[in-house]
This record gives C-alpha cells, sequence and structure tokens, in this order.
C-alpha cells in the first residue's frame, strides 16, 4: 500500500515557510561568515559571545549513587535518576565510537565553524524541492546546542522554556546557529563532542554513550568495538526504533548499523573489507539492566530511603524540597553513606529469618544500630520488603519502622520499660543512689476504690502525689507489675535489673515528671509523629510513641560519657562531574547527662544483661555490654536496647497496626516475645566482633552505696504526724492495721519497726504501730529514795516489791549513787507493762 501523499494546501504552506526559511538562513549564514571561515574579529563575533552557562559545559542530568561500606570500602548500593546517565570524558570513549559519529551525524566537524554550509544550503533546497521531505542540516555543534537548552529547560521544569526549547521556529533555529558558531570559538571541538555524546538519549530512560555501553553491551564507552560503537551511532537517528534489547527492532537497526559502518568506510576510517566484515558480524548483546532507586537492593532498601529523606528534608542539598529531589536524580552525586555492610547483612538476616515478613500476626521487627560518639547510623533493617507501590502486598511496605514518620517512617511505638532510663537518671541527678530503697509495693493497705472497697492495686492521686512544674496533672493512676510479682522493699539497682514498675512509680514521685520529660529530650528523644512529649506519669514507663532510631541514639549517649550525638546517615557527598564536596548534615552533640551520671546508669544496666531481663540478648563473648528490656500492655510490643562502649542497638517486635498480644505465641519454636533478644543478639555478636568494646569507666562510689539514715523519734504522734515526718526524713511507711496495747495514748504512735533511733536504708519501709492504749510506761526512779520510788510507782498503781535475796541478779551497783536510793526498776524504765503488775525496786548496792 503506497504512503499517503501531502494534500497541496499542506505543500503550498511548506513552500512558504521553506522559502522564508531559506531566505531567513541565508541571511544568519552571511552575517557571520567571518566567523565561519575561522577569521574572527572582536566586534564581528560580540553578538555570539553571551552563551548561557548550561552550554559552556552543558549541565546535563545525572544519575545519582548512593554507597555503603564494606570493610571500609565504598559500595554501590543504589543508583537514583531522572536520566540515566553518567558523563565520562572524551579520552574515556572509543575511537570507533567518535568516528562512527561523525562519519554519520557530520563529517566535516572537523572542518566547519559550528554551521556546516554545504550542508545547509543543500538542504534547505532539497526540502523545498521536496516541498520538506529532504534532510536536515544539523551539525554536531548545533544539535549539542539544541539538545542542551532542552535539557536546561527540564531542569528547570519550565513547561514555557520546555515548549520553546522543542518548537520548530525560525527564531529557534537562527539562535541555534548564532549560539553554535559562539560555541566553536569558545569550546575545543574535543569537548564539543564529548558534551554531545553524554548528552544524547539513547532509548529506556538512557542518556549519554557510557550508560548505554554498560546497558546494551555491558561494557564501557572506552572500550567498544567498531560494531558496538556503529549500533550506537545508528541509533542517534531514533533511538526508539534501534534499540537492540526489542526483538523487532533487530532488522532496522543492522540495517542502519550496516549504513554507518559503510559510512565509516567512505570516510576513510575503514577499509571496505574491514567494513564488509564488521557488517556481517551479528547483534551481540549483553543487557546489563540499572535498577533505580532504594528496592533495588532489599538488604540495604530502608536505609536507602532513610538516605533519600535525610535529602529531602535537608537544606544543605536546596532550599526546597523539590531543589533537594530534582538534586538527586539529576545532580550527578555521589553520596557516601555510614552504613556498614557487614552488620546490615545480619541485621536484615536476623529480621527475615526470626520473624518472616509473612507471619501469620503480621508482627513487624525493626533494629537500628548507631556508632557512639558520632551517630552514625550503621544499620537499619525490618522484616518487610521493600515497595513503593501504591498497594504492596502483605510483607511489603514503604514504612520504615526504624525513623519518624518525616523520614520515611510510622508514627512511632510505645517503647515501654527502655523509656525508664530517664526516670533513673533524673533520680540520680537529684542526689538519689542505686542503693537507695523505694517502695515498690502493688497494695499499700490504704487504698479503696470508687466504691470504698479495698483495692489490690496502689491508686495513686496524680495531682497531689506528683509534681509537674511545667504544667497541671491530674487524675488516678494504678501501677502494677509485669506477672503481679512485687518485691515491697527494692533497691533502685534491682528495680532497673527487674524493670519493676512500681518501683520506678515512686521514684517519679520523688522528682518533677516535667524534669524526666527534659531529661529524655535531652537525650534526642522525641516523637515520631511530630508530637510534643508527653509527661503524665504514665509516660515513665514508655507510653510515649518513639522510633526505634531515636531510642539508639539515646543509648548511645550512654556509652558517650552522657554525649548525645543526633543520628546521621551520610558521611560525604561529592559532585561527579567536578569532584566538588558538598556540605552536608552534621551530627548535633551535646551533654544529656554528666559522664558519672552516665557511669552509675550504665553500671545499673550492666546487671540487666548479666542477670537481669536482657541475659537473654548477652551473646556473652567477653564484650561488656549494658541495656534495659521493655514490654506495654499484654505485650502489644516488646523492646531490647542496649550498648557496647562503641555501638547502640535498638530492637523493636510489636504491632505494625492492631492490638495483638504476643503472648503464647512462637515462629519456628521462638516465642514472639524472646524475638527482640535473639535479633539484638545476632546484630550485636557481628558488631562486638568488628567494633571491639571496651571497658565502660567505672561508677562513682557514691552513686552506687545506700544513704543511711535515723529513724526519728514519732512515738505519740498521730499515724498521719508521724508518716509526714518520716516521708520527710526520706523513710516511706507502712502503718500496721492492728493496734497494739501501749502506754502511748490510744491512737498515736507506739513504736516502729525498724527501732526508733537506729539506722535504716534511705527509702526504707518503715513499720507504724498504732497503740490501742491499756498499759502503763515503767517510769524512771533512779536516784530517788525508795520511799520516794515506791510511791511513784504505786501512783500508776503498779504493785512494788524488793528482791529476795536469793535474786542476786539483781544485786546493782552505781558508784555515783549514795547506797540505799533506788538504782532502777524490773521492767526497766519505758517498758509499757499491764497496770497492777508487779515491779521490782531495785536498790543501789556498793559493797
Amino acid at each position: 500500500m503506497s504512503a499517503k501523499r501531502p494534500s497541496t494546501a499542506s505543500n503550498i504552506f511548506k513552500f512558504g515557510i521553506l522559502s522564508a526559511v531559506a531566505g531567513v538562513l541565508s541571511v544568519a549564514i552571511l552575517a557571520p561568515a567571518i566567523a565561519v571561515a575561522g577569521a574572527v574579529g572582536t566586534a564581528g563575533v560580540s553578538a555570539f559571545e553571551s552563551l548561557p552557562a548550561y552550554i559552556k559545559p552543558v549541565n546535563a542530568s545525572q544519575a545519582s549513587n548512593i554507597y555503603a561500606l564494606r570493610d571500609g570500602k565504598p559500595e554501590k548500593i543504589a543508583t537514583f535518576f531522572h536520566e540515566n546517565r553518567v558523563e565520562v570524558p572524551f579520552e574515556e570513549m572509543s575511537e570507533n565510537l567518535i568516528n562512527a559519529v561523525i562519519s554519520v551525524e557530520d563529517p566535516r566537524f572537523y572542518q566547519h565553524g559550528g554551521v556546516d554550509i554545504i550542508s545547509l544550503l543543500r538542504a534547505t533546497l532539497t526540502n523545498l524541492a521536496t516541498f520538506g521531505e529532504g534532510p536536515g542540516a544539523s551539525t554536531i555543534t548545533m544539535q549539542y546546542v539544541r539538545q542542551s537548552q532542552v535539557e536546561a529547560a527540564n531542569l528547570s521544569g519550565d513547561a514555557e522554556a520546555i515548549a520553546a526549547a522543542t518548537e520548530v521556529t525560525i527564531e529557534r533555529k537562527l539562535k541555534e546557529i548564532r549560539l553554535a558558531i559562539a560555541l566553536e570559538n569558545q569550546v575545543s571541538k574535543k569537548d564539543i563532542l564529548a558534551g554531545y555524546l553524554n548528552l544524547v538519549f539513547l532509548g529506556n530512560q538512557i542518556n549519554g554513550v557510557e550508560t548505554a555501553s554498560q546497558y546494551y553491551f555491558g561494557t564501557s564507552a572506552k572500550n567498544l568495538t567498531v560494531p558496538q560503537a556503529a549500533y550506537l551511532a545508528a541509533m542517534l537517528k531514533s533511538p526508539n526504533d534501534y534499540k537492540p534489547d526489542e526483538a523487532d527492532n533487530l532488522e532496522r537497526g543492522i540495517g542502519r548499523r550496516n549504513y554507518v559502518i559503510q559510512a565509516m568506510a567512505d570516510e576513510g576510517y575503514l577499509t571496505q573489507e574491514q567494513a564488509d566484515t564488521y557488517k556481517a558480524a551479528p547483534v551481540q548483546t549483553k543487557i546489563t539492566k540499572s535498577k533505580q532507586g532504594c528496592e533495588a537492593n532489599q538488604t540495604t532498601a530502608f536505609f536507602c530511603d532513610f538516605t533519600v529523606w535525610t535529602i529531602r528534608n535537608s537544606q544543605e542539598f536546596g532550599f526546597s524540597s523539590e531543589e533537594r529531589e530534582m538534586l538527586l536524580r539529576r545532580g550527578g552525586l555521589e553520596i557516601y553513606t555510614t552504613l556498614d555492610l557487614d552488620v546490615q547483612q545480619a541485621a536484615f538476616e536476623a529480621s527475615m529469618e526470626l520473624l518472616p515478613p509473612d507471619n501469620e500476626w503480621s508482627f513487624g521487627t525493626a533494629s537500628v544500630s548507631v556508632e557512639s560518639g558520632t551517630g552514625r547510623v550503621i544499620a537499619m533493617a525490618q522484616n518487610r520488603y521493600f515497595d513503593q507501590s501504591d498497594t504492596p502486598a502483605p510483607g511489603r511496605t514503604s514504612v520504615n519502622f526504624n525513623t519518624d514518620k518525616p523520614y520515611g517512617g510510622s508514627s512511632g511505638f510505645q517503647p515501654g520499660s527502655t523509656y525508664k532510663i530517664f526516670t533513673l537518671a533524673e533520680w540520680l541527678k537529684n542526689g538519689g543512689t542505686l542503693g537507695d530503697i523505694v517502695d515498690g509495693r502493688i497494695y499499700n493497705g490504704e487504698d479503696v476504690d470508687q466504691n470504698g472497697e479495698i483495692d489490690k492495686v496502689k491508686i495513686w492521686d496524680v495531682a497531689r502525689e506528683f509534681r509537674a512544674s511545667c504544667g497541671d496533672v491530674v487524675g488516678f493512676w494504678e501501677v502494677n507489675n509485669s506477672g503481679d510479682k512485687t518485691i515491697n522493699e527494692i533497691s533502685v539497682a534491682k528495680a532497673v535489673v527487674t524493670s519493676q514498675n512500681t518501683a520506678f512509680a515512686a521514684m517519679a514521685s520523688k522528682v518533677d515528671l516535667c524534669a524526666i520529660r527534659d531529661t529524655a529530650k535531652a537525650f534526642g528523644v522525641h516523637r515520631a509523629d511530630g508530637q510534643e512529649l508527653l509527661y503524665v506519669p504514665a509516660t515513665i514507663l514508655g507510653t510515649n510513641e518513639i522510633a526505634p532510631l531515636t531510642m539508639a541514639a539515646a543509648y548511645a549517649a550512654l556509652a558517650n560519657n552522657g554525649v548525645y550525638c543526633s543520628p546521621v546517615a551520610i558521611d560525604k557527598v561529592v559532585l561527579r562531574k567536578t569532584g566538588e564536596s558538598l556540605p552536608i548534615p552534621q551530627t548535633a552533640c551535646s551533654q544529656a547527662v554528666t559522664p558519672d551520671i552516665a557511669a552509675a546508669m550504665t553500671h545499673a544496666l550492666r546487671a540487666v544483661m548479666t542477670g537481669g531481663t536482657g541475659t537473654a540478648a548477652n551473646p556473652n563473648d567477653g564484650t561488656p555490654l549494658a541495656g534495659k528490656t521493655g514490654t506495654t500492655d499484654n505485650r502489644i510490643h516488646t523492646w531490647m536496647s542496649g550498648y557496647s562502649s562503641k555501638v547502640a542497638t535498638s530492637t523493636w517486635v510489636g504491632n505494625v497496626s492492631g492490638l495483638t498480644t504476643q503472648s503464647g505465641k512462637s515462629v519456628d519454636g521462638l516465642a514472639v516475645s524472646s524475638v527482640r533478644h535473639a535479633v539484638w543478639k545476632r546484630i550485636m555478636t557481628v558488631v562486638n566482633g568488628k567494633y571491639q568494646g571496651d571497658p565502660f569507666p567505672a561508677a562513682d562510689p557514691k552513686f552506687i552505696a545506700a544513704t543511711q539514715l535515723v529513724v526519728p523519734n514519732v512515738a505519740t504522734f498521730t499515724p498521719e504526724s508521724a508518716k509526714t515526718q518520716l516521708i520527710a526524713d526520706g523513710f516511706n511507711v507502712q502503718l500496721i492495721s492492728n493496734s497494739v496495747a501501749s502506754a502511748a495514748p490510744a491512737g498515736t504512735i507506739a513504736y516502729t519497726k525498724p527501732a526508733i533511733g537506729s539506722t535504716a536504708t534511705k527509702g526504707s519501709i518503715i513499720k507504724l504501730y498504732v497503740s490501742a492504749g491499756g498499759r502503763v510506761s515503767v517510769p524512771i526512779v533512779k536516784g530517788l529514795s525508795i520511799e520516794e520510788a515506791s510511791a511513784s510507782l504505786q501512783a500508776l498503781g503498779l504493785t512494788v516489791t524488793l528482791p529476795q535475796p536469793s535474786q542476786t541478779n539483781l544485786l546493782k551497783c552505781d558508784p555515783a549513787l549514795p547506797n540505799g536510793v533506788a538504782y532502777g526498776t524490773n521492767p526497766e524504765a519505758g517498758k509499757a507493762v499491764s497496770p497492777s503488775s508487779a515491779i521490782v525496786l531495785i536498790p543501789n548496792t556498793c559493797g
């Protein structure tokens, strides 16, 4: 079937346009004729010398690469591009390629000054004769100018600029000619040709001959053979029609390739015999696809995504998020990250194997490791495949469980008891020690519920029993322990090891809730959803939603003598084209707690790993470790956060959505609630092997020893007054419900245990015994005459007797007293006895 012929009207229109073009081009050519001839005067070319920056040299869109570290050496983990392009200099382009391109695109490239007058006139006349169906006449320089203008317009994102750069008008062609002539007078032929070959489109989002060589033939542009070079040169005419990765293109592709090979022979670059041999060769491709983005490498995908979000959110890479995205995908960046591929591999495998993505409850787990003192994130993994599709299948997601929401993360997870370290810090800052006793009782015998019945769980009156200097806290709060287990009088050190909730509630009641929150902030802690940290009493047990990365960085501060360093993902960013290093986000370090407080906290947290709730996570490889576990109500979330002197790791396991308990569930025989220990252990085993942890600094004994206090005299105090006095002196109190017979007035305190005047550890529970009355106290009669002493005793209703001769044990002597006066009594003075009791009055008998 014959091709459809253009209409008469169309031909007339084309003839008119082309006639105008011919006339204008003649003027345009004659105007800079001197320049074209090579004898350029200053005045003659002044109009052509104001070249746009994007043309000298071209500012082409280039792919950006992200690298991680393996044994200290960079290894590429991802590539990002708008146009897949890697620029190379002229010297790294095959001579075969140069010859092929010049032969078919611009045989007189080395003779003309930017515009080939002969080709231009011939093409103009041919197009006039054929009503626009003839060949083009653009030189390589003109094509370079045009493509540079299009690329600059694309980079700007300006739709009008893009349209102006691509529309077919006389004005655009004249501008192209003028810029080509000016360019030839300022840039070498070699640089023009290299710029052109780095810019050309070669199908499949591929730009530039280096990327095309790698993709189609699995080699570099420097090593292209004649058939390979000729094929790429052939593609310049119509890339998508000739690209060899589609079988339907091969027949016409071979024909076009052979046309180029013959052109090379015609231009003298090949003998005819060589050309015939090359034309007979089959097309041998080695398609090497370059996957774009983080999905290409699932092992590192979520850290890669965190790096991308770091670039998007950091002003170092541009004023707006759009500029930063453009720089990433078009700027040709070499991004060197902090990721340690050995630790990352361990984290990825542990996450995916110990809690597979397809587990029947859809539980998630995420782990992240941060280097102490630098904030460098060396590993980040979770049990999901990275998938940025709109509706990812189960087990796949683009949500990073390790990071905050603005960094591609979730809204965070409750960290449970791993948050208790901030109450511990505030306790020590306020003069408390690890040896001090706190009241760990679930029930103190005084609480009743709303119906007035005995409540077996302590009810805290928040407004009365807690302080919050930054605002009001109100309501009532009940606190229990895991499994309802409790140690009533528990040291702070033991409370850390056993993670006893009631003990930490008691500790928090002695300090300021807002100060606990502010201490957490000093450790870099913040909510993953961007909201303010809450400070109600329940938050001390870890109810704020926080990302694992935040907790890992906080724990890393303890390993760094109390200095918190914000986490960073990037070590260096280099512009590939110029080698220039760009500014990058830097870690910000600040003192969260003093070194002695940090050492004391570590002292307590080490015991968690050797004999407490973190024991199962300890690799026992000789590396000193410290840490804390966390479990939320009903085991919705479980955590393991800890550190060596070099690296801190936080592992979370829990519900991505929903409230499914981990209790009673296991995967391949491993309890889900123990996955945190197993994952953390595998990660830290590799960490300890590479980052050789050192011994931790010794804690100052003043933070370890128990504070000893004297029990004050509260005898005959009312119970409330006695409680107030004892609490003010640093003790806790238990009021014994059964009253005792005593000489003290009924309803007042009869005595205490430990006894009044004895010493006890700060925070000890002092038991108060209330007097029921009905007793008298034997008075002091020492030094009185026997008659006076007897009268004093009898006045209380007591029966008085003197020692019998046989009671020699009651013969007493005080040389300071006269013989015959009262020495004392049996029972002794101060004893509470029933009225009418017999009292032996002992005379002073000396010699």
